[in-house]
Order: C-alpha cells, then structure tokens, then sequence
C-alpha cells in the first residue's frame, strides 16, 4: 500500500497525518472522534476504500494519538484551524469529501463556511452548542454541553440549511452518547443537500468507527456507499 506519512506544524505543536494514495489526489479527509487511538481508528476503512481506488488523508488531533500535546488546551474551533492547515498544506484540491466521526460531525459541517465540501459523510456525529465553540475542552467545556438539549442552541442548524452537497449519516440504534433527535435534526434541517440518506445499524454503540473494525461485513457496506457518493 502507498502510504505517506506528514507533520505540519501548527502553533507549538505538529499535527501527525498520512495519505494512502493511488495515482490521483486525495478526494477524501477523515475526522476522528475523541477517542484516543485517532486516525488509526479508521485505518481498516480507508483501506477498503484504497482498494477501490480512492485517495485518502488523515490526521491526529493534538493529544490524539501521534500527535502531542493536551487536549485540554484544544477546542473546537482549534480543531477546525487544525483541519484548514491539514488542507493547505497537503494542497488538497476542492471539492473533496469528509468522512467525520462523533465530535467531528460538528467539525465537517462548521468546516462548510471555510471548505468547498462535495459529501459530508457522517459517523455517529454530535452536534453542539454554538457558545461551546471557543471553549478549551475541560470542566467548562463538559459543563455546557451536559445542559440538557444544549446542542438545540448550535449554528449547525443553519450552516447545514445552506448546504448544497451530499448528506449520508451513519447512525448507530444503540448510541447511548448522541441522542437519535440529534440524527433527526441534521437530516430535517439539510434541505437544500442534493441528496441525504440515513443509515442506521440497530445493534451498533457510539463509537461506530471501531464497531465496523468488529463487523467486517458492514464495513464494506459503509465502504461501499462512501465509493458510490464520491463517484457520482
């Protein structure tokens, strides 16, 4: 397999990625979660979908897996910082797609007022409010998204109402962490997407990512609907 592996510096820190390229440009970003493993945790995916011929690039968050740093000095508008400078420095030619998972549904979508974004491709995402935003993750950071329904308050409501690409959302029927209104609300409220679909596996838990790992065989069917989004 052609895997490249890059650093980019970003403030005092170097984000850690990887391209598995085949003869073209990536056409597609991963987003991690908040899990810890990072962006191994979609190695098995990516590489089903190498094997179809696509092109993709992933990276660690700071203090996710190989890139350092605390997490608790990071936010989530630090982390759509991070992903633009993971854009312009692999020079990833737009419009590519987003593959994002939990705590990145919330990046992919804030990523569409910076991004020319062709499918949002969406694993088990959260959603959040929008005073959460600048927040270091951290007491205050949990404090204001275990308020009940606070997601209800976010800007993705609108940002996404805008969006003009191609929804698909994976959700999982045993999420004890994202509400199934959260999944409701993104797929009500993307009406102008060109296209949107749900797909819900009732026996999967939150982390979603490493319940396909487990699952070979819904792995290749996830595989095969973010080929056949990206090759329309």
């Amino acid at each position: 397999m052609n895997r490249k592996d890059f650093s980019v510096n970003f403030n005092k820190t170097k984000l850690m990625g990887d391209i598995m390229f085949q003869d073209n440009s990536p056409c597609l970003l991963f987003l991690h979660g908040g899990s810890s493993v990072g962006k191994k945790r979609f190695d098995k995916l990516r590489e089903s979908l190498f094997n179809k011929k696509i092109s993709s690039c992933a990276f660690d968050f700071i203090g996710h897996g190989e890139t350092a740093g605390d997490v608790t000095s990071s936010s989530l508008e630090s982390r759509v910082s991070q992903v633009l400078a993971i854009v312009k420095s692999q020079e990833l030619i737009q419009p590519f797609s987003v593959v994002a998972s939990s705590m990145s549904g919330y990046i992919a979508i804030k990523l569409l007022g910076f991004l020319n974004i062709k499918n949002i491709i969406l694993l088990a995402p959260a959603v959040y409010a929008s005073r959460a935003y600048s927040v270091c993750f951290g007491s205050k950071f949990s404090e204001i998204i275990r308020e009940q329904y606070s997601w209800r308050n976010s800007d993705a409501w609108e940002i996404i109402e805008n969006y003009t690409g191609s929804l698909l959302i994976f959700s999982a029927g045993k999420d004890r962490v994202i509400p199934n209104e959260v999944i409701e609300r993104i797929y009500n409220s993307a009406t102008n997407a060109c296209s949107r679909e749900v797909i819900t596996f009732k026996d999967a838990t939150h982390p979603l990512a490493g319940w396909l790992d487990e699952h070979p065989d819904y792995l290749e069917q996830v595989s095969n609907k973010i080929y056949n989004a990206i090759a329309k």
